[in-house]
This record gives structure tokens, sequence and C-alpha cells, in this order.
């Protein structure tokens, strides 16, 4: 009886663990969303009027928009064309097409592209940094 007792107690912490954890990933994704839209404010404020000072930890940085190419994998058109899943198209289930010669690996080059994207950079405020962006404002 006392084992029963003892399962159904770790059951339920484990439960509760879960619970606990599915909590911390909805919250964790809640966060990012919202960083990702400040992030969008900041960058659009800097494209319309220049680079901005801004303070971390009462260090000064400047902030400022880079512009960065990602490269990407078309990886919906990929299961398309080749009649899979996207979920099968993992690195081996690439690799069971390429083999099975549903698709060369020259043709799967033909799926990555390039995609351009503005990106936020923080850097160390130097003292002509601060003179320059305070001398605008005047």
């Amino acid at each position: 009886m006392d084992i029963n007792v003892n399962t159904k107690l770790k059951q339920s912490e484990i439960n509760g663990l879960f619970q606990e954890m599915e909590q911390l990933k909805n919250k964790r994704k809640q966060l990012k969303e919202l960083i990702d839209q400040k992030q969008e404010t900041i960058i659009n404020h800097i494209l319309k009027n220049g680079n901005v000072l801004a303070y971390k930890d009462n260090v000064p940085h400047i902030l400022t928009v880079k512009d960065v190419t990602l490269k990407k994998f078309d990886k919906a058109t990929l299961a398309d064309d080749v009649g899979r899943t996207q979920a099968e198209l993992n690195v081996v289930g690439i690799a069971e097409i390429v083999e099975e010669n549903k698709i060369s690996s020259e043709e799967l080059r033909d799926y990555f592209y390039e995609e351009p994207k503005q990106t936020l950079k923080a850097r160390k405020a130097k003292k002509s940094d601060i003179e320059l962006i305070r001398g605008v404002g005047l």
C-alpha cells in the first residue's frame, strides 16, 4: 500500500513540475514577442531619426541598425516537390531523398535563399559619440 501512495505522490510531483514547465514556456514565448515588438519600435525610430544614445547598467551605448542577410532553407517547397511532410525533412530525411535520387544535391541548393533583415546593434559609446549625438539635439 505504501508503494502505491509513494508512486501517486511522485506522479503528482511530476505532473506539477510539468505544468510549471509548460507555463514557463508560454511566458518565455510572450516575453520574446514583447521583446521583438520593442526592438522593432527602436529600429523604426533609429531609421527615421538616426543613432540613439541609451544606457545599460549606467554605461552609455550607441544603438544602431545593421543590415544583415540571413540564409534560409525553403522546407515547405521542398516538401511539396518531393511529396513528403516538412516534419520528415530533417537532416536524415533530406539525406534519404538524395539517396533515393528524388533530388540531387545540386538541386537541393536551389531551395536555399537569402533574406535581408535589420537588426539592432549596441556598442559602448565613446566620448566623441556622446558629444556628436547630444550636439545634434541642440
